[in-house]
């Protein structure tokens, strides 16, 4: 019962709307809806993550008994018309989209649903809230991978999350935009994700303030982990980075027999100061006794902004962890949902805000490759691109209210980050790219569609 809750997890004017359509005997026209990104740079990137997170919606919807849906959607409605209409639903309609790990911009269809008219109004908020936060993540995290260059990049952000399953979707969009590991216990039980952690400035203050009271909190933690070859890294700047954290732990290495010899991850984590130069000092330090291998996390309030300017000014850095950052992104990207034909009608939102223009009809998305780069072309359904280099991009994940198992199974993590890091040659050169010019064209037809359109409404934008 409690899985009908994310189903249920909408806005009110879904259902009010959806009562006025089955008043007014409009509940079985076909209408189809564009699930499409906004961003605040229209040359800009982002990763689609939570297709499968919308597939389960429908499952939800559909598995959900009668007596079930009744009981909720009863204290939620006093029109027991409508409230029968909703607890005898199913979705009989289509859901095309890309893949999980696809790079897409600015206006693409990621996602269309073609259904009748009230299947597929009452998605609208429940596919946002799935999709919005998910394809975020993924987004910020890709870009701050890109930026580590090739180091590695922890996640650490449960503590910031939203919530359980914010926490659980972060895990996974995290996983599949590369990064090295997480924090996180459940995401290591429900995905078999394996968690890592260092220690916390608290975990050295119990050990006391005296002189030597760092060096034994270095010293019981390399103790009990050492023989598991558990990641050994001392975060060191609890009281003074270079005149007691880096001392100290040299030192309980040295006493345990950590070097560069042994077989897990050994190093020194610094959250705090100024990193670039403490970096530097430490690594210099490490070198002249010894611990070549020993690796430097730096943590901290870091960005893909810090983290550029550390790399760009020569920090000492192998691997990053990233919390904040990831966790509570600045909003980068707006999810949209569209309704883009009603009937044999194509219809579109305008306004004098041409990034707030939808486009009409029932449309494909195709990538054109060329000289190891690309161009998207956004076409109408029956239309073929010209050029033989092109690729649809567009999968059919259910039709006539059934899924479509093999497509279906594109979606799991693995499968999701394989897919993705397919793309990482094209990723980089579009990360380094970014002033260029719009990757995003329209059919000769759907332009012209759009056009004619606005000009019936007789809006000039």
């Amino acid at each position: 019962m409690d899985r009908f809750f994310k189903f249920l997890n909408s806005d009110r004017y879904q259902y009010t709307e959806s009562e006025i359509y089955l008043e007014n005997s409009m509940q079985n026209q076909i209408a189809i809806f564009d699930v499409f990104l906004r961003t605040q740079n229209k040359n800009d990137y982002a990763i689609v993550y939570g297709i499968s997170d919308v597939l389960e919606l429908i499952e939800i919807l559909n598995e959900t008994s009668y007596e079930d849906r009744k009981k909720y959607l009863s204290e939620l409605s006093d029109n027991e018309n409508f409230i029968e209409y909703m607890s005898n639903m199913k979705f009989t309609g289509s859901i095309r989209g890309v893949r999980d790990g696809e790079i897409v911009f600015f206006n693409e269809p990621i996602l269309t649903v073609t259904a009748p008219l009230i299947q597929g109004k009452i998605l609208e908020t429940p596919i946002l809230n799935v999709l919005n936060y998910q394809i975020l993540t993924a987004t910020v995290t890709s870009k701050i991978i890109q930026a580590a260059k090739h180091r590695e990049v922890l996640f650490f952000g449960t503590r910031r999350a939203s919530g359980f399953e914010a926490a659980m979707s972060m895990v996974k969009a995290c996983f599949i935009t590369g990064c090295a590991s997480h924090s996180n216990l459940m995401g290591e039980y429900f995905y078999n994700l394996k968690s890592t952690g260092t220690m916390t400035h608290g975990f050295i203050q119990s050990f006391g303030m005296d002189k030597d009271s760092e060096y034994r909190a270095f010293n019981q933690f390399i103790k009990t982990y050492r023989n598991k070859k558990y990641p050994l890294i001392m975060l060191i700047d609890t009281y003074d980075t270079m005149e007691s954290g880096i001392i100290s732990a040299i030192r309980a290495f040295r006493d345990n027999g950590i070097n560069d010899g042994y077989e897990g991850l050994y190093g020194i984590r610094i959250d705090s100061g100024n990193l670039e130069e403490l970096s530097k000092k430490c690594r210099k330090i490490l070198n002249e006794k010894g611990f070549y291998r020993a690796k430097i996390i730096l943590t901290g309030g870091l960005d893909e902004k810090k983290m550029k300017e550390l790399i760009e000014n020569g920090a000492e850095v192998d691997i990053f962890g990233v919390g904040d950052a990831i966790a509570l992104p600045e909003k980068e990207i707006s999810t949209v949902y569209k309704i883009s034909k009603i009937g044999e009608n194509n219809v579109m939102k305008i306004s004098n805000e041409e990034q707030k223009t939808s486009l009409p009809g029932s449309k494909i998305l195709y990538r054109v490759y060329e000289n190891d780069d690309f161009s998207d072309v956004i076409m109408l359904e029956k239309e073929r691109p010209e050029e033989k280099n092109a690729e649809k991009l567009t999968i059919d994940y259910i039709k006539g209210g059934e899924k479509i198992e093999e497509n279906c199974r594109l979606l799991t993590m693995e499968e999701a980050k394989r897919y993705y890091e397919g793309n990482l040659t094209y990723l980089r050169k579009i990360y380094s790219e970014k002033e260029k010019g719009n990757r995003v064209n329209l059919s000769g037809n759907l332009k012209n569609l759009k056009e004619n359109l606005m000009k019936r409404k007789k809006v000039d934008i």
